[in-house]
């Protein structure tokens, strides 16, 4: 179980993972030690998965952002149309969903041109796909970390 400092580191870490430890024990008024404890306590109960940075894709030229539903051929082919959307490096998040769509993801692509070969030869060609629909984002409305 995790307590209310454990909540606060991870929100600590939420808002900067380059938080350092020292500064998170500053903040709580608790020892480097102990922090270092608790940090390793949620990476080994897997609360903390790994660590990252949040980018602006715009300025590293990806200007289109695209939401795709992809209907499979079968539901049984999701594992292995996951592992293929996986290598494909503009594909950020997908999800296996309830609804219209088997898969919904998330793309980054260069402009509508970029987008439109990623669909035509790397999407549509894997296995089990059946079709897809694309929506483009014309702007993103909300954009934050979402904390516990």
């Amino acid at each position: 179980m995790i307590d209310a400092i454990d909540l606060k580191i991870i929100n600590l870490l939420l808002e900067n993972s380059r938080s350092s430890t020292t500064e998170i024990s500053k903040h709580l008024k608790i020892s480097n030690v102990a922090t270092q404890q608790r940090i390793t306590k949620l990476e080994k109960q897997g609360i903390i998965k790994a660590y990252t940075a949040l980018l602006d894709y715009r300025k590293l030229d990806y200007r289109t952002v695209a939401y795709l539903g992809i209907f499979l051929e079968k539901a049984k082919d999701y594992q292995q149309v996951i592992k293929e959307l996986n290598e494909i490096p503009q594909i950020a998040e997908a999800h296996f969903t309830t609804g219209n769509y088997s898969i919904f993801a998330k793309i980054y692509a260069q402009d509508n041109l970029h987008l439109m070969e990623i669909l035509n030869e790397q999407v549509q060609k894997i296995e089990g796909v059946a079709r897809t629909e694309t929506f483009i984002s014309l702007q993103e409305g909300i954009y934050k970390v979402v904390k516990p």
